[in-house]
């Protein structure tokens, strides 16, 4: 019930409704207090202020519109004419859509107005208005590198691109602009697209891909650059302002290692000792580490070959090893063929395609019953077992 006015006159009393006065309202940010991007959510919350304590209702509408500066709230120019949002509760919530509805246009703006009433039909004057300046998402781009062949040169690196426009698609940010910046001496290279697979699980981004083939050493540098669509003609027109989301990827390109003999069995005597041998036994090199020519044997590689073994023999009282007709990774000897006492001598030596091309040859000492051709003494080529019959 409204509270009675009485007014005292000299023929009695006149009771008079009191003025209802108009609330007011105000609009507070919840989220995000930032930049408002396309396809963000926004949280508002109506402040509400009445000089009587009344309940007041609220009433939300948001607008989308074009960059022109609003100026008539009723009529809202560049803006569409429906609202996209309309709300009756205290709090708003909406997502700012990629386009407007009434032009295949950007979103640039969103217009907000609040109207409340008190209970008695005050409404609040003037009506509550906040514009949100709408930014642009750029495209999202994140770069990976791949190789089964350890960087090496002369075999191929894949490149992959997972590239997202959460405003957008992804699908108008492209094509990528791709870019590979060589080592200081220029060496030649291979770059072509490769076909991947799309992510079911992701359908957001688009999953592209490279094959980069160098012909030389050192560090490269493979760079990816997407255009958010709104920006290609800032690229076009060729100002200096225009936003592009620029990844990169180093690849350090390495020559071919040397192999390295990894596993043995039976384990070589340390130096100045010898191996008892009392019954028939295989001698091999069970791994071989290897970027491009492992042991064992990768099967259907097209790039991958295998380890080359070579075996000698160096009989007892002899001066002069024997070359092995053996081309596997193993050697049998059995202590039968020998006198209890002989001392035998067996020794491998393993190379790649990189050594088998002459490149970089076993130059150690014949004495020497292991080599490395690199300065890792941990990686060697050569191992010699040496063996007493008994």
């Amino acid at each position: 019930m409204r509270p009675i006015l009485a007014l005292a006159l000299v023929s009695g009393c006149l009771y008079a409704d009191p003025i209802n006065q108009r609330p007011s309202l105000d609009i507070q940010r919840m989220e995000p207090t930032g930049d408002v991007y396309r396809t963000d959510t926004v949280k508002l919350k109506a402040i509400a202020s009445d000089p009587e304590g009344q309940l007041v209702s609220f009433q939300w509408r948001a607008y989308l519109c074009d960059s022109q500066p609003i100026t008539d709230v009723m009529n809202h120019p560049g803006c569409d004419a429906v609202p996209f949002y309309t709300a009756i509760l205290e709090n708003a919530s909406f997502i700012v859509p990629p386009r407007r509805a009434d032009v295949d246009a950007p979103v640039e703006q969103v217009l907000v107005l609040l109207e409340g009433q008190d209970e008695y039909g005050a409404t609040a004057r003037p009506i509550q208005q906040l514009v949100l300046g709408i930014s642009d998402h750029p495209p999202d781009l994140v770069l990976r590198k791949d190789s089964r062949y350890g960087y090496v040169v002369n075999t191929s690196i894949n490149i992959y691109a997972k590239l997202g426009d959460a405003d957008d698609g992804p699908d108008k940010a492209l094509p990528l602009d791709w870019k590979v910046f060589t080592p200081i001496n220029q060496p030649a290279y291979a770059f072509e697209d490769i076909p991947v697979p799309q992510d079911a699980m992701d359908p957001t981004h688009i999953q592209l891909g490279k094959r980069f083939t160098p012909a030389g050493v050192g560090d490269w540098e493979i760079q990816a650059v997407a255009t958010d669509p709104l920006e290609k003609a800032c690229i076009e027109q060729g100002l200096d302002n225009c936003t592009q989301t620029t990844e990169s990827v180093m690849i350090t390109v390495i020559p071919d290692h040397a192999p390295c003999i990894s596993q043995v069995a039976p384990i070589a005597a340390p130096a100045g000792s010898a191996l008892p041998m009392t019954d028939p036994t295989l001698f091999q090199v069970n791994v071989v580490v290897d970027d491009l020519d492992p042991w064992p044997a990768v099967p259907s590689d097209p790039v991958l070959e295998t380890t080359t073994f070579h075996w000698s023999i160096l009989p007892p009282g002899a001066s002069t090893r024997q070359a092995l007709t053996v081309d596997s990774n193993q050697v049998a000897l059995d202590p039968a063929s020998y006198s209890p006492g002989d001392i035998v001598e067996l020794r491998v030596e393993i190379a790649d395609r990189n050594m088998n091309a002459g490149n970089t040859p076993i130059t150690c000492a014949d004495a020497n019953p292991i080599c490395s051709v690199i300065s890792d003494n941990s990686c060697i080529q050569r191992l010699t077992w040496r063996v007493e019959v008994r």
